[in-house]
């Protein structure tokens, strides 16, 4: 409230203004000061407005002026504590993504691994041996051993395959190498191998275990 005789602002329940002393005529009505609960919304909503409040009011309507700067006090706590929330998860979100990146990234070793001929068979390639066959057309007998090569890969591939014959006691009797050119996903070919198996072995590679012994891949 103000000083009707000289217009300065006097304290609420003051019996005369303190700058020219003049009697404040206390029966004038008071300012309607009392708890707002919109003005605490107001200011939690919106601190600045809420905060501006205050400053206005708080001599003539401090109920209504610590409404507002309660309300705007409290909405800028809250979003200070949600600030601080969020960069603490973004700060866990991204070292849990930076972890699972790096645990998933090829390391030096896995761009030098050598391929094992159980992980190729597996993963690429399917090699199936026939039977072993003699044929007596003439003088000499003609040898074969059918193998049936399948691409089981998405992609192109040519296969080198080296393949072994062992006897009863898993002795090695002779290897032989067959080339599967340029198959395309899911083809397959059929080849053969040991067509020259001297005649002194011939009984034996009969009763023999052919083996894949080495496969090399190439992608065209």
């Amino acid at each position: 409230m103000y000083c009707k005789q000289c217009g300065c602002r006097v304290t609420v329940g003051s019996l005369y203004c303190s700058s020219c002393g003049a009697k404040i005529n206390t029966t004038e009505s008071l300012p309607d000061d009392r708890h707002s609960l919109a003005l605490s919304f107001v200011g939690f909503f919106f601190p600045l407005i809420g905060f501006i409040v205050y400053i206005l009011n708080h001599s003539d309507r401090p109920k209504q002026a610590k409404s507002a700067g309660k309300g705007a006090l409290i909405g800028l706590l809250t979003r200070v504590v949600i600030f601080v929330i969020l960069i603490v998860l973004y700060i866990v979100f991204a070292a849990s993504l930076f972890s699972n990146i790096s645990t998933n990234l090829p390391t030096v070793n896995d761009f030098f691994k050598e391929e094992t001929v159980d992980d190729i068979l597996e993963q690429y390639v399917d090699v199936t041996f026939g039977e072993f066959k003699v044929t007596n057309e003439g003088y000499y007998r003609d040898t074969s051993l059918e193998v049936v090569v399948t691409n089981k890969a998405a992609t192109q591939y040519t296969y080198y395959i080296t393949i072994e014959a062992v006897d009863e006691d898993g002795t090695r009797l002779a290897t032989d190498t067959i080339f599967a050119d340029t198959l395309n996903a899911g083809q397959k070919i059929r080849l053969t191998a040991f067509e020259y198996v001297p005649e002194e072995q011939i009984n034996e590679f009969k009763n023999a275990t052919f083996k894949v012994l080495e496969i090399h891949k190439y992608a065209f």
